[in-house]
């Protein structure tokens, strides 16, 4: 039985899968199974994935989203530790041993995670722009700020799959799906980031990221996640301490300042108007004040 299930969804990546397989194969950790599930593409997907085949086991499924697709790959896995990869991403060369080897020294973790760089280009061709993920001290409090655990990065125990169940398939959660899964984690169990880059994410047009044109989506999907997570546990604001409604103006205040950056000002008074629909108490207006004037605001 492989120790690792490696879990890589697929939708009309014929692109770039090839080099994300690759980037799994060239690991220099060797216990672990690959399952590639193609989720109904209408491109070459699902050829390039049966290429590589039989070192890859290759599953195939009418098209029903993410959570859906790893659900899939999930439910035939046989591993101990659970490796989400999606199907444009590279890994470094050593990141299952590293995380492996993490998890084997912590048994109280169940999801270890790591920082990524964001890149452009193909086949081995990678501009590297920035970094992003926070690794230190995740929480179920934290998360409520947004999602930090970029999702090619996580590896989880399959026990911990086993007590939280699995990712939700609703449609209106799609971008989202893992935010919501990593959320429902942090309730009940104990997840550490590493400090260091092992994912490369791939910014391109098609993906949730991409080259920013999705600013609008972001608070709208956050928000979303979260009522999921407030029907399963309605006084979660009052344990943790924080204002509902603050947050939610917060993710706007956010996005206006994503705008801003870019120049788009008339988009920017829109996410702030948004933001004070939310809250309109004297922190909000500070937080608008400062994305305005600051080169930095999170």
């Amino acid at each position: 039985m492989p120790k690792v299930s490696v879990v890589i969804p697929a939708y009309n990546t014929e692109q770039f899968l090839a080099e994300t397989i690759r980037s799994v194969l060239d690991q220099t950790y060797g216990d672990y199974e690959v399952i590639v599930v193609d989720d109904g593409s209408s491109d070459g997907t699902l050829g390039v994935a049966r290429s590589f085949e039989p070192g890859v086991k290759v599953l195939s499924q009418p098209n029903g989203g993410p959570a859906s697709a790893r659900n899939l790959a999930i439910r035939d896995a046989r591993g101990d530790y659970i490796a989400f990869l999606d199907s444009d991403d590279l890994w470094t060369k050593d990141k299952l041993e590293e995380q492996v080897a993490f998890m084997e020294r912590n048994p109280a973790v169940d999801l270890v995670y790591s920082e990524a760089l964001m890149f452009t280009g193909n086949n081995g061709d990678r501009k590297v722009s920035e970094k992003f993920g926070f690794p230190y001290d995740p929480s179920f409090r934290s998360l409520l700020f947004g999602n930090y655990i970029p999702n090619s990065t996580v590896m989880i125990r399959r026990s911990c799959v086993d007590k939280v169940g699995l990712l939700n398939e609703r449609r209106e959660l799609v971008g989202v799906e893992d935010y919501e899964y990593w959320l429902r984690v942090a309730k009940r169990s104990t997840m550490a980031g590493i400090p260091r880059p092992l994912m490369y994410y791939r910014v391109r047009d098609g993906n949730l990221m991409g080259d920013g044109r999705d600013i609008d989506k972001t608070p709208r999907l956050y928000i979303a996640a979260i009522r999921e997570i407030e029907q399963l546990y309605p006084q979660l604001w009052e344990e943790c301490q924080l204002d509902r409604q603050m947050q939610f103006a917060r993710f706007h205040v956010r996005a206006g300042f994503a705008w801003k950056r870019r120049g788009a000002w008339k988009q920017c008074a829109i996410k702030f108007k948004e933001a004070l629909s939310y809250s309109s108490k004297p922190r909000v207006f500070r937080w608008i004040v400062a994305a305005v004037l600051l080169k930095r605001w999170s």
